[in-house]
C-alpha cells in the first residue's frame, strides 16, 4: 500500500463536504488525519491559539502513521511553517500561502488575488512567513456570511450551494475591481468545493489546498 499524505486537522465540528481538504474522499490517494485538540478555527486564524508544540505533536503522530508529507486544514498555520519544517522529518506545507511568490512569478505581469476566510487576520506574521507584499490583492467574505458563520461559529449546517454563491460573487466583485488579476489563491482549506465554480465564473485558474496536497504528495511519494 502506498504511503499516505498526512493531514493536520483543526479541532472543528462542521461537516466537511467532498472537496474539503479534511474529507478523505477529496483525495485520489490514501490520507491519514490527526486533529489538534483545542485548535479551533477562529483562534487559529486570529493567532490567539499559537501552541506550536500541539501542532508538532500532531505532525509526529502523522509521521508515526507513515505519512510521506503533511498539509494542514488552515492556511493561517503558515505562521508556523518554519518551526514545523525544522521539527518534522517529512516535508510539510502548512498553507497554500506558501505558494504565493511562486504563483506571482508565474502570472507576471498579471497578479494573484488571495481569497481568504478573513483578510484582516493576514497580519505581519502571515505576510512575512508567506512573502506577501502590503499591496497584494486580498478579499474575504463578510463576517456574517453563511460560510464564515458555519466555519467559525457552527451555528448552522454548512450549505454548499449557498457557500458557492457567496464565493463566486466575491470573486466576480474582486475581478471587476482588479482587472489585472490573473489567478486565484484560495487560503482556506474549506474552500476547494467552490474552486470549479469560481474558475468557471471568472475564467481564471484557482490554486487551492487540493492543488497543494497533490503537488506535495507527488514529490514526497516519488
Amino acid at each position: 500500500m502506498p504511503s499516505p499524505l498526512g493531514i493536520m486537522m483543526l479541532d472543528t465540528s462542521f461537516a466537511r463536504p467532498s472537496g474539503d481538504a479534511g474529507n478523505p474522499d477529496s483525495w485520489p490517494f490514501p490520507v491519514v488525519i490527526e486533529t489538534v485538540s483545542g485548535a479551533h478555527a477562529r483562534a487559529v486564524v486570529d493567532g490567539s491559539f499559537a501552541d506550536v508544540s500541539a501542532f508538532i505533536a500532531a505532525g509526529r503522530r502523522l509521521v508515526d502513521r507513515s505519512a510521506c508529507g503533511i498539509i494542514t486544514t488552515c492556511g493561517f498555520l503558515v505562521r508556523h511553517q518554519r518551526a514545523l519544517e525544522e521539527a518534522l522529518p517529512v516535508p510539510i506545507q502548512t498553507s497554500t500561502l506558501t505558494q504565493y511568490r511562486r504563483l506571482l512569478e508565474k502570472l507576471n505581469p498579471l497578479r494573484v488575488a488571495v481569497l481568504t476566510i478573513d483578510a484582516a487576520s493576514i497580519d505581519e506574521s502571515v505576510r512575512t512567513a508567506a512573502g506577501i507584499e502590503p499591496a497584494a490583492i486580498m478579499a474575504s467574505l463578510p463576517a456574517n456570511s453563511h460560510f464564515v458563520s458555519a466555519i467559525f461559529d457552527g451555528r448552522e449546517s454548512l450549505d454548499v450551494s449557498r457557500c458557492e454563491r457567496e464565493w463566486v460573487a466575491l470573486a466576480l466583485s474582486c475581478q471587476r475591481n482588479h482587472p489585472d488579476v490573473g489567478g486565484w489563491l484560495f487560503e482556506c482549506a474549506n474552500m476547494p468545493p467552490y474552486s470549479a465554480a469560481v474558475q468557471h465564473a471568472t475564467g481564471l485558474t484557482v490554486y487551492d489546498a487540493l492543488s497543494l496536497g497533490r503537488e506535495l504528495y507527488a514529490s514526497a511519494s516519488a
